[in-house]
């Protein structure tokens, strides 16, 4: 038995598929064209379109497998992603239309179905965006109704998401270890040894997100979520992990404005220990301006506890405002401005911290999805330090750079490459150093 929504959508894929080839039929039907070559081609439309009535699917796909030149066509490829969902192997699907994308990224048709494929097998986060993408593109008023549809049933939702991550990385400094060879504490010189210096090595990670959500009515609910993100370092030297926890209520308008408020609780560790955790609240909004531009704000306060230094202990408090435009059914924007201050219990601990950062999708050959973020950040203390004798002042140019590869697909889970390179200066020798990270992974959504 096939779904209702399913059979709508096949048929709209099917419909356009069959404009075309009767299009087809009638440029082939000029007189250098033998009638042979239009007969056959109004046999295979005929067959196909028997197939389809029927619901055999199987059949369908097996024919118009038969027909390279018409499958590999924009109408063909879209049918036979649709074929290939339907009789399950959503795999080759996504990577059909990936594949396609990449060469014909304006394509909002080849989007709309990635989120249909995303939101038939429950993964709605993934979907959610897919959306979006098609609704900045040239979308039909049909399929933009049907996208819309989608986003509002996938915001009332009563869902479950979880996201499993894991990944490799060689040699990264993410101990952040100084460049500096000598320091000077309490103006006397001290030199740095090579394992105070020395970068972490090869170290794996694994991240597992889950997200929940309980419909209260039409606009309210309550949301949940937490993750964990374990890192294993050699001889656990530099081991870390982190929890995050949150649940509360979101208010929303329709599928453009959104409303949270939540209680959180975050715990970091290291060497497999302890470190610091912190609980608060946050306040979140998000305002789709239109089909191509949305708006985010968060506002934050959290409590802090240092496990193993009181003088860190304290509060924390800031926010985010962010700005992203789709550009296509392949592309966006993404803009950060992020502020935060530190007020903490040592006599010259606090500090305010400020980022900006400028993101961009886009596709690129071979089914590769690229998102480059370059990022300023600068960390200024209030007080000078008893240590250096100056007050602290950080600065912190960056890149990163994530490579997925969106049409090679294992077991669901798509492969990326991921670079981070930055370099930061201090008028503290400590805070001079550069950081470097190249991590190969996996991610995938239930």
């Amino acid at each position: 038995m096939i779904s209702a929504s399913f059979r709508r959508y096949l048929h709209l894929v099917a419909t356009l598929f069959f404009t075309s080839q009767a299009s087809l039929v009638q440029a082939k039907e000029a007189p250098q064209t033998t009638e042979a070559v239009s007969a056959e081609t109004r046999d295979f439309s005929s067959s196909l379109a028997q197939a389809l009535a029927s619901d055999d699917y199987r059949a369908a796909l097996a024919l118009l497998e038969t027909r390279p030149d018409i499958s590999a066509s924009a109408d063909g490829i879209r049918l036979k992603a649709a074929l290939l969902a339907r009789v399950g192997r959503n795999d080759e699907a996504m990577a059909l239309l990936e594949s396609w994308m990449a060469a014909n990224g304006g394509d909002a048709l080849a989007r709309f179905q990635v989120g249909e494929i995303h939101f038939a097998a429950g993964r709605l986060a993934p979907a959610r965006l897919s959306y979006r993408l098609a609704l900045s593109g040239a979308l039909d008023p049909v399929r933009k109704q049907i996208t819309q549809a989608r986003l509002a049933e996938i915001e009332s939702a009563r869902n479950s998401r979880v996201s499993v991550t894991v990944s490799v990385a060689p040699d990264s400094n993410l101990n952040s270890a100084t460049s500096a060879g000598t320091i000077d504490l309490f103006g006397l010189p001290f030199t740095l040894s090579e394992d105070a210096r020395r970068q972490s090595g090869v170290t794996a990670s694994m991240a597992v997100g889950v997200e929940r959500r309980w419909p209260v009515s039409e606009a309210l609910s309550i949301q949940a979520g937490g993750s964990f993100t374990f890192l294993d370092a050699p001889n656990r030297t530099f081991d870390q992990h982190q929890l995050n926890l949150s649940i509360g209520p979101e208010l929303r308008s329709g599928i453009r404005r959104a409303l949270s408020a939540t209680v959180t609780y975050r715990e970091t560790g290291l060497n497999r220990a302890a470190y610091e955790s912190s609980h608060g609240v946050r306040v979140s909004g998000t305002n789709y301006l239109d089909a191509q531009t949305g708006l985010a704000a968060t506002v934050f306060v959290d409590r802090i506890d240092n496990r193993r230094d009181d003088g860190l202990d304290g509060w924390s408090y800031g926010g985010q405002l962010s700005r992203t435009r789709y550009l296509g059914p392949n592309a966006l924007w993404r803009a950060s401005l992020a502020t935060a201050s530190y007020d903490l219990a040592g006599a010259d601990a606090d500090y305010d911290l400020t980022q900006l950062a400028v993101g961009r999708l886009t596709g690129l050959a071979f089914g590769v999805s690229a998102y480059v973020e370059p990022y300023v950040r600068r960390r200024v203390f209030e007080r000078s330090s008893t240590v250096f004798g100056v007050r602290r002042d950080d600065r912190e140019v960056g890149l990163s750079l994530r490579l997925s590869k969106r049409n090679l697909i294992f077991q669901g889970a798509f492969p990326y490459v991921q670079v981070v390179a930055s370099k930061s200066w201090s008028n503290v020798p400590l805070g001079d150093y550069s950081r470097q990270r190249f991590e190969l992974g996996l991610t995938r959504d239930f």
